[in-house]
């Protein structure tokens, strides 16, 4: 689990209230969520109407301050709110070509550190978790938090034979909060289903509820940091925490303590030669994941890998990937659909294309396969083309937005809810790569994959 030697940027962070555990009732939660949407959008019209009365440049600088001043209240209801309301809006920043820039620079906070509660709270859900005095259980626990995110925060200790590890707690009741939480986030998303069926919009908010569900059981991550000892033995320079699992209930975890420098951080001063090793690595990591065991990370946000400049190979620092509570597992079979589908895209056979996407779960009915053609083959360009892609200049939100606006019935194209997580590490993975700076010939790799799957 992270340390961070830099320690967080205060000057960046959002005010923060008193140290507390989060509110865990439902109506005021619901009451804080509904009053964050209204108020934004109450903001953003009274400058609409503001700006129509004043030239393009303060009207434009008008808009920016409203963006800003709403990203910092999103920002700040978010972290005092955790749970899925929090998670939420760490998936929003996990793709920074996805909003403007101010909403990404506020809910990135969120990946990095949050309100924390406070020592009492904490030792006590301890406690109660193992029904014996914290001092029995570890030699040393920090009192100061060494991070906090969406379901608990994190603090430094030393087990009894002398082990530093991270310990991760629970805030308590949070876990109770998800399911009303992500109700309450339906009901403000009820403008999607004009375009999407009602069954399908459920589906996707299911399949986050039941990701963030098993993400709160920390048994459950504790086998998941174990598993993926084995899924990525073969990629180097890349690790896991390793669980100590006599430290770790359902609402505790204990693992092994990781030191290092946030990605982000040590990106910003490393030698490209070294930005490109890890992008490498990064890389094969996730197609191992994905194409060899079907068991996706599915929380690829910045602040969920460390690089560890106390281990390296290769004269690179390992990379710590953190966080295995959000996994999602899919049959081999259905990755390799993916495959198939990109194996159609490469030939522009608009048969196999439908058969494929239709054996997936989309439903295609009222839009034209070719439509669907173009809108992929401009969201999967460098896996088309046998050229080596820029990462770090390659952009394709505008050009998205533009092909949206003026082909709406692309969003009839509904996918089902288990490609949600897939397309959000996808997504992940891009966006990690543009912050390395990353450039590698994704369509060479891509027919490697395909072909040691034996579908090419």
């Amino acid at each position: 689990m992270p340390v961070d030697d830099e320690g967080p940027d205060d000057a960046a962070a959002p005010t923060r209230p008193a140290p507390q555990a989060p509110k865990v009732n439902r109506f005021s939660r619901f009451a804080k969520l509904t009053g964050l949407g209204a108020s934004v959008t109450a903001r953003h019209v009274a400058q609409k109407v503001a700006g129509a009365f004043s030239d393009e440049a303060t009207a434009a600088e008008g808009e920016r301050r409203a963006r800003t001043k709403s990203a910092e209240q999103m920002t700040k209801t978010l972290g005092e709110l955790k749970g899925a309301a929090m998670k939420i809006g760490q998936m929003l920043a996990t793709d920074p070509e996805m909003l403007p820039p101010e909403f990404v620079d506020q809910l990135s906070l969120l990946q990095h550190s949050a309100p924390a509660m406070d020592f009492a709270t904490v030792k006590a859900a301890v406690e109660t978790a193992f029904s014996r005095p914290l001092d029995e259980l570890y030699a040393e626990f920090s009192e100061e938090p060494i991070g906090a995110a969406s379901i608990g925060q994190v603090h430094r200790a030393r087990t009894k034979d002398g082990m530093e590890v991270a310990v991760k707690v629970q805030y308590p009741g949070i876990a109770d909060t998800i399911r009303s939480d992500m109700k309450n986030l339906g009901s403000l998303l009820v403008m999607a289903r004009a375009a999407v069926p009602k069954d399908r919009v459920d589906g996707y908010l299911e399949e986050i509820t039941t990701v963030i569900e098993r993400e709160s059981d920390y048994l459950n991550e504790a086998d998941n940091l174990e598993r993926f000892q084995v899924v990525l033995k073969d990629v180097e320079g890349v690790r896991v925490p390793i669980p100590v699992h006599e430290l770790t209930r359902k609402t505790v975890l204990t693992m092994e303590l990781f030191h290092g420098r946030r990605l982000e951080e040590w990106l910003a001063a490393a030698p490209d030669e070294q930005k490109t090793a890890q992008g490498q690595r990064l890389l094969a990591a996730y197609l191992e994941m994905i194409h060899e065991h079907g068991a996706l990370h599915a929380d690829p946000h910045p602040g969920n890998f460390l690089v560890l400049e106390d281990d390296a190979k290769g004269g690179v620092p390992t990379i710590g990937l953190l966080d295995l509570g959000c996994v999602r597992d899919f049959p081999i079979e259905f990755m390799d659909l993916q495959l198939k589908l990109l194996t159609a895209l490469w030939r522009h056979d608009l048969d196999a294309m439908q058969q494929v996407w239709r054996q997936m779960g989309f439903l295609d009915s009222r839009v034209d396969a070719e439509l669907i053609y173009d809108w992929l083959t401009l969201l999967f360009e460098p896996l088309l083309v046998d050229r080596v892609t820029d990462f770090g200049s390659w952009k394709v939100h505008e050009s998205a937005m533009r092909f949206v606006l003026d082909n709406p019935s692309i969003k009839l194209w509904a996918p089902p809810r288990e490609v949600l997580f897939y397309v959000r590490v996808l997504a992940g993975v891009r966006a990690l790569l543009h912050k390395v700076g990353m450039k590698v010939n994704a369509y060479q790799i891509s027919r490697r994959v395909v072909r040691e799957r034996g579908l090419l």
